[in-house]
């Protein structure tokens, strides 16, 4: 039963049916109607925020209040009283002794958050789910940073072959945190195909990384085969006249948009163990990839994982997260620590591979049955392939069960280390972790004023409470809680 509506409750509600059934109708572009879920759901949590607040305060702060030991005086614990005892309680999980008696302190306190976040999950579907279809996430920028005047004069440059080449338009699809994606129509050429696709360097992106790195990685998975890749024709550097940052070309690949990130907001319906089993065989053949084919795309091909080198990445993510302002989490410090105490259990591994590092449904395109590409290898590297398991296993498990999957990647000629349990179980922590990491880096570089606009907002928002629930949700699946 909804909690009695405070007026600005009211005002959200208002705001959101609003978005939902007066502008979105008369919406056409992608950018338009996606940028509509992206409003939706920030709607949705602030209306939940207001009419849940006094309530999960009450239940979750009493249970933190006897848990971190404080009076208890009959006094309902507050919002603000319960955004403190959050914030004991972190530093508490963070400084508690390596004991039983800690442990077991560290360990309820994460449970208690876990099912706070649960809960508020709850809420939140509910309320999104009234009466209103979900939409989809893109970034609110919408206009491109290069028009067809500009690109045409550097493609015929670039292609003397074709002095009577000229872009009919370019198109900026949805989609991208650090890179512009852009779909350009072309004329007067038979050196590239009559439509490309161009991913461009943002001015301020939540990855440091750069468009032209992707091509020589491209380059390598698409020689090798057994990967569904776009294409790659050429990338710029410098000196493009096309604006800052880099740039790469490559071929358009049929399909859409396999769904988002999280697959709770959006998966395939249709065709789901087909899709599984392609996944299973493209994973198997990126991860079969031998080293030496890949010598020319700058990645550290010589990188080995130690104890001490994991113990390093496990430290470097907590410290940038405490660098990086937000909400406080119970469950940073315990993972902090579980993943200290279980570097043993992987590492040395005896294998690494080429990842290509942000897998999922938002990074694939399907036609069909048919998964068309793997897309956005900005931030491919060289590590353990069950690193990239442990990544995979939110959207592969939304279409199938986990040892399907297992069984279709071993058959494939996936490697058996890939699979194991323990070191499935330790980077879906891993993964986790970075993965709150990032969103919770969009919502510092939002408030601070970095980078202000939608999308942003929406990863500091929606994108963060998800990447706590899902930290919580593989601490507690890895037996932390």
């Amino acid at each position: 039963m909804r909690q009695p509506a405070s007026d600005r409750a009211l005002y959200y509600r208002q705001l959101r049916e609003t978005v939902h059934n007066v502008f979105a109708p008369e919406l056409t572009s992608a950018h338009a109607r996606d940028a509509v879920g992206l409003v939706e759901r920030i709607l949705g949590e602030f209306i939940v925020e207001e009419e849940w607040s006094d309530a999960l305060s009450a239940e979750f702060g009493a249970e933190l209040s006897a848990l971190l030991g404080r009076a208890d005086d009959g006094t309902v614990v507050s919002a603000s009283r319960f955004a403190q005892l959050r914030e004991e309680a972190a530093e508490v999980a963070g400084r508690s002794a390596d004991d039983e008696g800690g442990r077991t302190l560290r360990a309820a306190l994460a449970d208690a958050e876990r099912r706070f976040f649960e809960s508020v999950e709850a809420h939140r579907a509910v309320t999104l789910g009234e009466d209103l279809e979900p939409a989809g996430a893109s970034p609110s920028i919408t206009r491109c940073s290069v028009n067809e005047a500009a690109l045409s004069a550097y493609l015929r440059d670039k292609l003397p072959a074709s002095p009577s080449l000229a872009v009919r338009s370019v198109e900026l699809l949805p989609g991208g945190r650090s890179k512009e994606t852009l779909l350009v129509s072309l004329d007067g050429t038979t050196e590239l195909p009559p439509q490309v696709i161009v991913r461009k360097d943002r001015p301020v992106g939540l990855l440091q990384t750069r468009a032209a790195d992707e091509f020589a990685v491209l380059a390598a998975v698409f020689g090798h085969g057994g990967v569904p890749v776009p294409e790659p024709f050429f990338a710029e550097e410098k000196d493009h006249g096309l604006g800052e940052g880099t740039f790469l070309v490559m071929a358009r690949v049929p399909g859409a948009k396999a769904g988002e990130f999280f697959p709770d907001l959006a998966a395939p319906t249709e065709h789901r163990a087909e899709i599984a089993r392609q996944l299973a065989g493209a994973l198997a053949h990126l991860h079969s990839i031998p080293l030496d084919r890949l010598r020319h795309t700058g990645l550290d091909l010589h990188t080995s994982l130690t104890p001490d080198s994991l113990s390093g990445a496990v430290n470097g993510l907590v410290a940038r997260i405490g660098e990086l302002t937000g909400s406080p989490s119970v469950s940073v410090p315990l993972a902090h620590r579980w993943l200290l105490h279980h570097v043993d259990d992987v590492a040395p591994c005896a294998r690494v591979c080429l990842l290509q590092q942000d897998f999922g449904f938002h990074n694939m395109l399907v036609e069909g049955d048919r998964v068309t590409a793997l897309v956005d290898w900005e931030g491919a590297t060289i590590g353990p392939p069950a690193r990239e398991l442990a990544a995979a296993y939110a959207p592969i498990t939304a279409l199938v069960d986990w040892d399907v999957f297992v069984q279709a990647y071993l058959a494939a000629g996936g490697p058996e280390e890939a699979v194991d349990e323990r070191a499935v179980r330790y980077y879906r922590v891993f993964v986790a972790l970075g993965g709150l990491m990032a969103s919770r880096m969009g919502g510092h570089l939002f408030r601070t004023g970095a980078k202000r606009d939608l999308l942003t907002a929406h990863s500091g928002l929606d994108s963060y409470f998800r990447c706590q629930r899902n930290l919580a949700r593989a601490l507690h699946d890895a037996g932390v809680t």
